[in-house]
């Protein structure tokens, strides 16, 4: 298997983990959404325990798959783009694996997180790509492909590092879950009027619901995905064979300022620890990853065609500009581009509907 099969194969891995990333958020999103739907809206503060156990359960243990998603993936790209693979904490590991063990593992994991065979394969959202979308492995000769691939083990206690971190991660839920799920709903209800017209009344408290929901089911899917973001941030900050990462975006509408991010292109191991440190922060409702660069050659690829695309496009943007200002000014950009983009979509369909 030539270098320029590995690295196109590598490819076709990385979209298929974005895109079984998407899927699995979007299944907690909508999971998160049911077991909200049975909190009452003038009795969330009575039932918040009970919802509170619930939905901390379904959060860690999607968690739990996206932590085992991202591990399987990492080996597999690993293995492909430097020959080599790591260890997997979790499990006793030979000296050596092969290529189709690793496609193996990296299949069943992200295969669990496709629609049923014959359901609707189109995304949840027009941010949300399809499960279809390419993420299928070719079956070809490669797939039999059984050369041994080294085991490196990576710098410190892997196991240690991911219980650390899991324990932090459900302390996190506890709290965000709780402030803008029970806590932000009753604020909410507090602030509404009561001398209004009951039906009036009846719609503020169900808006109020239906907000608090949504806020809180999103912050349930930041959560689990941060626990694939992480397995694979915190692998590449202990691999010596990483130099940089790239930040990246799957549904093509980033917010402004994780635009700016993927306008860095590649973010190496030699610049600002302020700036590197960027990479591994994401916001409610951001479906970006940071992927772990291992040489110069990979930002080649057309998976970086938007980080290309904004690099060139920022000091045009923000000419003139620095600090809060040039953000400012590229967040405005940014904004204006996907509105235009999504009016020409509309007048599109529309000309397709007339035809």
């Amino acid at each position: 298997m030539t270098n320029r099969q590995r690295a196109a194969e590598a490819e076709k891995v990385s979209v298929a983990y974005q895109i079984a990333l998407t899927q699995l958020g979007v299944k907690t999103v909508e999971e998160a959404l049911e077991l909200w739907s049975a909190v009452p809206a003038t009795r969330a503060v009575a039932t918040s325990d009970a919802w509170l156990a619930q939905a901390i359960h379904l959060v860690m243990t999607r968690r739990t798959m996206a932590r085992a998603l991202a591990m399987a993936y990492y080996r597999l790209i690993r293995a492909l783009l430097t020959g080599r693979t790591v260890a997997d904490p979790d499990k006793p590991e030979p000296e050596y694996v092969t290529l189709a063990m690793l496609r193996q593992e990296f299949k069943e994991l992200a295969g669990k997180q496709t629609p049923p065979e014959g359901a609707d394969a189109k995304p949840a959202s027009k941010d949300v790509p399809a499960a279809g979308d390419g993420w299928e492995l070719a079956d070809d000769d490669n797939a039999l492909d059984e050369e041994h691939i080294p085991v490196e083990d990576l710098d410190g206690d892997s196991a240690a590092e991911a219980e650390r971190l899991e324990r932090l991660a459900e302390e996190e839920a506890v709290t965000v879950l709780d402030a803008l799920g029970p806590a932000n709903l009753e604020e909410k209800l507090t602030a509404i009027n009561p001398e209004r017209p009951a039906v009036e009344v009846d719609a503020a408290r169900e808006e109020a619901h239906f907000q608090a929901g949504t806020r809180q089911a999103a912050a349930a899917e930041r959560v689990v995905l941060d626990g694939a973001r992480g397995t694979v941030w915190n692998n590449a900050e202990r691999d010596k064979r990483v130099i940089g990462y790239v930040r990246m975006s799957r549904t093509g509408t980033p917010c402004g300022w994780c635009a700016m991010l993927i306008s860095r292109g590649p973010v190496y191991r030699s610049e600002s620890a302020a700036e590197y440190a960027d990479g591994d922060k994401y916001h409610d409702n951001c479906h970006c990853v940071a992927e772990p660069v291992f040489s110069r050659e990979q930002y080649a690829s057309a998976l970086f065609d938007v980080n290309r695309k904004y690099h060139e496009l920022w000091p045009q943007v923000t000419k003139g500009l620095s600090g809060k200002a040039a953000v400012s000014a590229w967040r405005r950009f940014i904004r204006q581009e996907q509105q235009l983009a999504q009016e020409a979509s509309r007048s599109r369909a529309l000309e397709a509907d007339r035809a």
